[in-house]
């Protein structure tokens, strides 16, 4: 999956300098089950889910838009149903981020659906997902094992120049998402609405910058119920930073009350060249393991939902976007585990962990 920050000094110069003495956020009960998910780049096996079994609580997946409906009248929901099955099947809830535009609507992928005809046709394809996979979907029909889609995430990185074209723009985001929740809560009264991932990358707006205009949009914070934030960096002193800064952003909007999740992070075990999100494979455990447990330590202070981890396995080829997309997964390559995949297996597992 491309997208991920392109360069490390990006992160450098937007952190270092500033305060760090934010003001705390209200505690919050414990995360509940799926908290610690992870995130496929690639198509998952059998073998896959059966390792997922019992220690990924969450599935975060792409619905590309453009894949499912490639033109106005036809739709392809075949992987789509093997992957929701699947998870199922193995007690590991689904949270789809809804992405990209067919080109019968807007002609790429990254430009988002703001015209008239794209935002009916946007809703009218989130109307279609809800009835399919939500509680009363028909894709659950005769299945022993239920476990309705019930978490929607609105688009992907939206501050990022890569997926949204031709320029993020925060409140031309607010107004999908504004569509989005509408749709999705008329079709699912239950549905919890997961606003966008945010990261820091180079061709975009930090995201405390664009959650800060997000928030200046007339009844947006009525439009998501959790926060989404891909804090990507290559110290676990950055990552804490980065979601102190969201937070009080958001605390001065006068949403401190809303959950945040964390639906992408991560770091590589290895790298076509030297580069500091390259750790080494015990690196990249040590890096997971401090990640994790520090999101366990603040979850309620920071009103945490989960932590997703980018990615489940290393992909074949480099990422053009990305400087360690490619090694980054809890597998390697050939579907071995790393030593990445036992530390969070061993932390997920542990008694209390909200998994």
């Amino acid at each position: 999956m491309p997208g991920r920050p392109a360069a490390w000094s990006v992160i450098a110069s937007l952190l270092c300098g500033l305060a760090i003495a934010l003001p705390q956020v209200a505690a919050a009960k414990p995360a509940g089950p799926g908290f610690f998910g992870v995130v496929p780049q690639g198509s998952l096996s059998a073998s896959d889910y059966d390792r997922m079994s019992g220690v990924v609580g969450t599935l975060r997946i792409p619905i590309y838009w453009y894949g499912v409906q490639p033109q106005p009248d036809r739709y392809e929901f075949g992987e789509l149903d093997s992957i929701v099955g699947e998870a199922a099947e193995r007690g590991v809830r689904v949270l789809p981020f809804v992405y990209g535009s067919p080109a019968w609507v807007a002609g790429n992928a990254a430009r988002p659906p703001l015209s008239r005809k794209g935002r009916v046709q946007w809703t009218r394809f989130l109307r279609r997902l809800v009835r399919r996979y939500g509680p009363e979907g028909h894709f659950w029909e005769g299945r022993d094992r239920r476990l309705p889609i019930r978490r929607w995430q609105i688009w992907n990185e939206p501050n990022f120049v890569l997926f949204w074209r031709p320029r993020p723009e925060p409140r031309a985001y607010a107004r999908l998402l504004r569509d989005s929740a509408r749709t999705i809560r008329k079709a699912d009264p239950g549905a919890t609405i997961v606003s966008a991932g945010v990261a820091p990358v180079e061709a975009g707006i930090t995201p405390w910058a664009f959650l800060r205009r997000m928030y200046r949009v007339r009844g947006v914070r009525r439009a998501f119920d959790v926060v989404g934030l891909h804090p990507y960096a290559p110290h676990v002193r950055w990552v804490k930073m980065e979601i102190r800064f969201v937070r009080r952003v958001m605390a001065e909007a006068g949403d401190g009350a809303t959950p945040l999740q964390l639906t992408e992070i991560g770091v590589a075990s290895d790298g076509a060249y030297p580069n500091p999100f390259d750790k080494d494979r015990e690196g990249q455990a040590a890096f997971l393991r401090r990640v994790l447990r520090l999101a366990l330590k603040n979850r309620a202070r920071w009103r945490l939902t989960g932590v997703d981890w980018f990615t489940w396995q290393d992909a074949p080829a480099a990422d053009p976007h990305c400087v360690f997309c490619q090694y980054g997964g809890l597998l390697d390559g050939y579907g071995e585990p790393k030593p990445a995949w036992w530390a969070f297996r061993r932390i997920a597992t542990a008694r209390g962990a909200g998994t």
